[in-house]
């Protein structure tokens, strides 16, 4: 088969799934900018790892090439049966078009792309990492012994630039920080905030506490059910009237073993699981406190949508957050469970007393949202990209 015409620089991007995810917001973001800047010269092709995801709907609407690489989200066995099908059919693509430059995004999708970079060494590859892994030791492991293919690393705070650096032994000068951004037309409210609590049985007064993620270890939901049995166990002690509801928005594969944790505790009454939510800003927008309760992060992009919205925020002390919060309202994970339980229970009661009016006490002091625009990340990518 020939070969197409080249027309002008191509970039592969790649990526594990279209899956809801941070990454895969920050990637949208990232090809709309593109596509919206015209000195930006690229043709664009998309090529996810594994089939469906519920943000395909929106990098479709961009009119960009997207292709499948068919791998499935949970089955392992049937992964191993198509995975040469799946790696013969990327090569293909990758001879087939002859991309300028390949730019993946996590793990699985890197060492494809990494694959592609030992068939054609003048390809440039650029590999995001997005998480500080401190679970599964042996992606930095692999990640490590192959890193030497990729020209340069993108990564969302200087935390994990760090955190790379150390434990896959990265030069930090190939690393690059782009921070989280954000696309204003992208916040929109749906739903007025008396509505989302008429649907959720709660009025106005009533105290909402909201988060968000996927339902995974990473994220932290079992400390987050812990908080809420021993913030009821304060508020009956006290004899506090206010009533509270607090909401995970989000799925995965730990729900069934959350629930049956909330039951365990006895909390089950006062936390609603409401699974995957298209639009989480009407939500965001309704509550009196966003927490984040994840045991490690990149940079978590939902305290960036909270803080957009005015809304104070509590968090642990991961990878990234310090650009965001004051150091007051960040709860360091360097302790016994009780005391990081009873630090988080002490500064929502502030919020469930109305102690604290202005979510801007949560704040970095140097914090901006400007400075998160998408507009800012351009000048980033063209340096990345020449």
């Amino acid at each position: 088969m020939k070969g197409l015409k080249v027309k002008s620089k191509r970039i592969f991007y790649i990526i594990t799934s279209l899956d809801y995810g941070g990454t895969q917001k920050q990637l949208y973001i990232l090809l709309k900018t593109i596509l919206e800047t015209k000195e930006f010269n690229y043709e664009i092709f998309l090529i996810s790892l594994k089939k469906n995801g519920r943000f395909r709907k929106k990098f479709t609407a961009l009119n960009i090439k997207i292709y499948d690489l068919c791998l499935s989200e949970n089955n392992l066995v049937f992964n191993l049966l198509v995975l040469p099908l799946a790696l013969l059919k990327l090569i293909f693509l990758f001879f087939y078009f002859q991309p300028n430059i390949v730019h993946s995004f996590l793990f699985q999708a890197n060492i494809f792309a990494k694959i592609l970079k030992v068939l054609n060494p003048k390809v440039k590859l650029i590999c995001s990492e997005r998480v500080a892994e401190k679970q599964k030791k042996w992606q930095s492991l692999i990640s490590r012994i192959t890193n030497f293919l990729v020209d340069k690393f993108t990564v969302n705070s200087y935390d994990l630039k760090n955190f790379i650096s150390i434990s896959q032994k990265i030069k930090k000068e190939k690393i690059y920080v782009i921070h989280n951004t954000f696309l204003k037309e992208d916040f929109k409210v749906n739903l007025l905030p008396y509505k989302i609590r008429s649907y959720l049985g709660i009025n106005e007064n009533d105290f909402l506490v909201i988060s968000v993620g996927r339902l995974h270890k990473q994220k932290g939901f079992d400390l987050f059910l812990d908080i809420v049995r021993a913030f009821v166990e304060e508020v009956k002690l006290n004899g506090y009237k206010r009533n509270f509801l607090f909401l995970i928005i989000g799925d995965g594969k730990d729900k069934k073993f959350l629930v049956n944790y909330a039951k365990n505790l006895n909390v089950l009454s006062y936390v609603r699981f409401l699974g995957y939510i298209e639009n989480i800003y009407d939500y965001i927008n309704s509550c009196d406190l966003f927490i984040l309760t994840s045991y490690w992060e990149g940079s978590p992009n939902v305290i960036l949508e909270a803080l957009y919205f005015k809304k104070p925020v509590i968090s642990t002390e991961v990878e990234g957050i310090k650009d965001y919060l004051d150091k007051n309202y960040i709860i360091s994970l360097n302790n016994k469970r009780k005391d990081i339980v009873a630090n988080f229970v002490n500064k929502i009661m502030r919020f469930y007393l109305d102690e604290v009016k202005d979510y801007k006490e949560c704040i970095n002091k140097n914090f901006e949202i400007d400075f998160y625009n998408s507009e800012k990340i351009i000048k980033i990518f063209k340096k990345i990209y020449q």
